[in-house]
């Protein structure tokens, strides 16, 4: 090693010393913390934090210290909210102050996530966002997405009948081709078969949780880092973040460039970009300029990036539990056979007649929350039942506590959709309530994402039945990212007749 480069590294290591020290002597002026594990001087909480079944760990804390929970990690605050309770108080009630999301230099910066919705600081350009998102994904304008919907989900089906082997491929052209669709006006060729663009929100999801990753990437807590020569020892995440980079501009770019061109050829393509286009050229005198159309670059991508992944781990857990939870698939199935009947596929009309199926939904969000845990930040100190709670803090609601809390759901542990029926456990929480978000961060997008779940779950036990392929019960195993997601698992997933064949491919051919 050179001088310089030792040079360099001690002046690395003077700073972190400086950078600790300075945000452990502000905290302890202001007022008590929460409680938590004892830190190591310096590192704080590093080797304290969970690796795997992360929200769960956090959960198992309580025991320990509560229902709220501090830790520090180098210089960075982390407070979990284990309650429903505490969530809502601090993230609905003061959402004037805890509607920010962390600044992630990593993600954010290096990595060129921070323009997205999904880690946008509070502000008015995200207020405009989100005022966008509601006017086109409201609940009085779902009926227009219906038959798009459905007719996508006939060549799920499809394609399930086809090579049932492939559900997890299935899903994710599913949902990426719901969301193209709805996003961009762009028509996913085959479910068979590799779609660029749904494999371009396939890397994104990825590049999306190993870059947001609460621990993970040292330049979070120590930003100057990425000012350092790419040749000094440890600064490989230079080049990670590079060329995630170049894929996050690919992602937002490509997709809104052929949504642009359809509306400038007059294809007659519709799209919610196309919409954002036309609102706002109205509301200018001139074309719009660099930055207008930036900004609806990044609105559209929140579309596709938002509504993807999240919706493809949903799918995935339902199958899982129909293949473990014999017993509620066909009580699903009973209901629908009576409701739906089984000369047609249920419609969105339906929904209102099929309690059992809603009750399945319900339970689908809460027994593995999709996002288990929901970051926050506030944008300026505050306290919460006598505890200091310092601004730009990492404020987690974990939702899998709340999902899990025998407090407000019966016998947690157990799938258990009839919990929300009156003649079983007449729960009336709504686990929506908390899995799509709290406050001002609220999903924008959420009456759509039902209605796309309505249909696939309500088509699929109308069409198939899912059973565990030979003897062995796959495991209720999960990933622990920023989605979670089922661990792979197999299944053997049959038409419920002969008849079904027929129907299917009679839908597909209408489309």
């Amino acid at each position: 090693m050179t001088s310089f480069a030792a040079s360099m590294q001690a002046l690395c290591f003077l700073l972190t010393l400086a950078t600790v020290g300075w945000s452990f002597a502000r905290q302890h002026q202001k007022g008590r913390l929460p409680p938590g594990p004892k830190p190591i001087p310096l590192i704080g909480n590093l080797f304290q934090l969970p690796h795997h079944d992360i929200a769960k760990a956090y959960a198992s804390w309580k025991t320990l210290y509560g229902d709220i929970i501090y830790m520090r990690v180098f210089a960075r605050d982390f407070i979990i909210l284990n309650s429903a309770k505490m969530a809502l108080d601090l993230l609905d009630e003061q959402g004037a102050n805890y509607s920010n999301r962390p600044h992630l230099v990593f993600a954010g910066d290096m990595v060129g996530r921070g323009e997205s919705v999904l880690f946008h600081q509070y502000g008015e350009r995200l207020k405009k966002h989100r005022k966008l998102l509601r006017n086109g994904l409201n609940t009085r304008r779902i009926p227009e997405y219906w038959a798009m919907i459905e007719s996508e989900s006939w060549r799920l089906l499809a394609a399930l009948l086809i090579k049932p082997k492939d559900f997890f491929a299935h899903f994710r052209r599913h949902s990426g081709a719901i969301t193209l669709r709805l996003a961009y006006g762009y028509k996913v060729k085959s479910y068979l078969e590799t779609d660029y663009f749904v494999a371009l929100a396939e890397k994104l999801a990825y590049i999306t949780t190993e870059a947001s990753e609460p621990g993970r990437w040292l330049v979070d807590s120590f930003p100057f880092l990425q000012y350092m020569p790419t040749w000094l020892p440890g600064t490989y995440f230079q080049t990670w973040a590079k060329h995630a980079r170049i894929q996050s501009e690919e992602f937002t770019n490509a997709p809104y460039e052929y949504a642009k061109s359809a509306v400038t050829s007059s294809s007659g393509a519709t799209s919610y970009t196309a919409e954002v286009l036309e609102y706002l050229e109205s509301k200018k005198s001139s074309h719009m300029d660099a930055l207008d159309e930036r900004f609806i670059m990044w609105n559209s991508a929140s579309i596709y990036a938002g509504g993807t992944d999240t919706t493809v781990a949903l799918i995935e857990a339902f199958f899982l539990y129909m293949t473990v939870h014999p017993d509620v698939q066909a009580k699903a199935q009973a209901e629908l056979d009576e409701v739906v009947g089984i000369g047609r596929l249920p419609t969105m009309e339906d929904e209102a007649r099929l309690p059992y199926i809603q009750a399945l939904i319900k339970e689908l969000h809460r027994f593995n929350p999709i996002v288990p845990l929901i970051p926050h930040s506030p944008q300026e100190d505050g306290y919460y039942d006598g505890y200091f709670i310092p601004k730009k803090s990492w404020i987690m609601a974990n939702s899998w506590a709340i999902m899990h809390d025998p407090q407000l759901f019966q016998h947690p542990e157990r799938f258990w959709p009839g919990r929300y029926l009156p003649e079983e456990g007449n729960c009336i929480i709504d686990p929506r309530d908390f899995s799509y978000g709290f406050g001002r961060r609220r999903c924008p997008g959420l009456a759509f994402a039902n209605a796309v779940i309505f249909i696939t779950v309500s088509y699929t036990l109308s069409t198939f039945t899912i059973q565990p392929e030979g003897t062995d019960i796959p495991p209720l195993a999960f990933t622990s990212g920023h989605v979670s997601h089922p661990e792979k698992f197999s299944c053997n997933i049959q038409p419920r007749s002969a008849t079904i064949a027929e129907l299917i491919n009679e839908l597909v051919s209408q489309d």
